[in-house]
């Protein structure tokens, strides 16, 4: 008996120092610490990406908040989901949580309760965001995650998550600020997107016309094209280079205008074979003669027109964002315009030349400024972590025509708004522009589909504003566009 005793009590004693050891070697060796991954799980509550503000630093998006309701598995929980979701969800959510891990499922509005958690989210979008071709684009660059808040709980050795445990919330740079600011007015978007509500297909650019930062673009409808930045014919408001192109080189004809005229074998003609007589520069961008310009441009020829519209930046790229640039149209060069017949349908804005709302409107604004062309600005710097703002530098400018020209043109502008077809422009006698109607080429049912174009600046008196507005399949600029321009500056100004 004493024999076993002694046995039993030195096979304890080794156990017990088995044991000991053991126990001690998990605590002082790193071999088998245990990492959070294997003993918690992780539920992401939401996640955030940087934010687009406007230039005056308010917010576009991330601006509003949605609530998320976090739903364990248990009993408790599961007694409560009818005070937050339908029959029809509440199933399917009783169905992911027989996976043993908790739900986080979205909902409309708050209601307290005990056991699921309920938490405030910020929105990325919300459903009256502004700009969102412009905000899409923007997000497709940048696409990594700037903060998140997740809920942490605790499990077992075999993954199950412990009782009691409610889960513990952590934030990582969630009240970040970081992001990028536009150079879009929202008050000024917001007065775009109004105007042009009934606009079926097409786009509106306003940009500053001393520094062609972008003020507003809106492109609708609200598809994957943004067709404010996009290229189409631009038929008659081309003319206005022309006609810079002239006064340039100190040419003002006057030309009579017999309703067509032939160029080669090619007839061409001014709409509805209007006959305008004799006209001036003046007159005939006020009543869009294409026999003017047609023999204009044959005057001027080709090399001219070319040097003219390169100063304004035509067929050139125009960067808006680090990895995002946008064409200005096609142009057409030299080789091509050997052609009679191609310099006299760019005489008047057709052929194979094609250019966006967004480098038109920087066209408008140069001759709005003086002369000096400036690069469409879309970027005005970045905002970080702390909401310090770094600006970004300023696009390319130069003079493109000399000031005396800017100015004759401005005023041609205005006329063409007092006296010819930009009448339905006109706001507060301080409206100026041209209009157009750009044959596409497209035959849709037996018709060929319109571009129509109004594309001028406001005020006259002091130009600060330069307005494109474009309207795929249209009926003329006058009727089309106009009327957008008068709504836009008449709840801008």
């Amino acid at each position: 008996m004493k024999k076993r005793l002694v046995v039993f009590t030195v096979l304890m004693c080794f156990l017990f120092s088995a044991t000991a050891g053991r126990i001690g070697y998990v605590i002082f060796s790193g071999d088998y610490q245990v990492s959070s991954s294997h003993n918690s799980y992780t539920v992401d509550i939401d996640k955030i990406y940087e934010t687009v503000y406007d230039r005056n630093l308010s917010r576009i998006t991330n601006k509003s908040s949605s609530l998320v309701a976090v739903i364990r598995p248990s009993e408790k929980c599961i007694t409560e989901l009818n005070k937050l979701f339908t029959y029809k969800e509440r199933e399917e959510i009783i169905e992911e949580l027989k996976q043993g891990y908790p739900v986080v499922k979205e909902i409309d509005s708050y209601v307290s309760c005990k056991y699921i958690k309920i938490f405030e989210t910020t929105r990325r979008h919300s459903d009256d965001m502004i700009a969102r071709h412009i905000v899409s684009s923007c997000e497709r660059l940048k696409t990594d995650e700037a903060g998140s808040k997740t809920m942490n709980f605790s499990v077992d050795a075999i993954g199950r998550l412990l009782d009691g445990d409610e889960g513990t919330v952590y934030e990582d740079n969630y009240d970040t600020k970081k992001g990028t600011v536009l150079t879009i007015d929202s008050r000024i978007q917001k007065a775009a997107e109004k105007a042009a509500e009934n606009m079926k297909s097409g786009a509106v650019v306003v940009l500053d016309t001393q520094t062609s930062e972008v003020l507003a673009a809106f492109s609708k409808p609200n598809d994957y094209l943004n067709r404010a930045f996009s290229s189409y014919c631009v038929g008659s408001v081309y003319k206005l280079v022309v006609a810079a192109c002239a006064l340039e080189n100190g040419r003002n004809d006057s030309f009579e205008c017999e309703g067509k005229i032939t160029v080669g074998d090619t007839v061409f003609a001014c709409q509805k074979d209007t006959k305008h007589g004799k006209q001036t520069m003046k007159e005939a961008l006020a009543n869009s003669c294409n026999c003017y310009f047609i023999e204009l441009a044959l005057k001027l020829g080709a090399e001219k027109i070319i040097e003219t519209s390169e100063k304004f930046g035509f067929g050139k790229m125009n960067e808006l964002y680090e990895g995002w640039s946008v064409k200005n149209g096609n142009f057409p060069d030299a080789a091509f315009l050997e052609s009679k017949g191609q310099l006299a349908l760019l005489g008047f804005g057709q052929g194979s030349l094609t250019d966006s709302p967004l480098h038109f409107a920087s066209v408008i604004a140069a001759m709005a400024n003086k002369g000096i062309y400036t690069e469409a600005n879309l970027i005005k710097g970045d905002m970080n972590d702390a909401g310090i703002v770094s600006e970004r530098t300023k696009n390319m400018s130069q003079r493109a025509i000399s000031e005396k020209t800017a100015e004759t043109l401005c005023e041609y502008m205005r006329y063409v708004v007092t006296d010819g077809s930009g009448r339905r422009a006109d706001y507060n006698n301080e409206s100026a522009g041209k209009t157009s109607t750009a044959q596409s080429g497209i035959i849709n049912d037996g018709k060929e589909i319109f571009y129509t174009w109004f594309a001028g600046f406001y005020p006259y008196s002091n130009p600060r504003y330069a307005i494109v507005v474009m309207t795929e399949d249209g009926k003329s600029g006058a009727v089309d566009g106009g009327p957008v321009f008068r709504a836009i500056v008449e709840n801008i100004s």
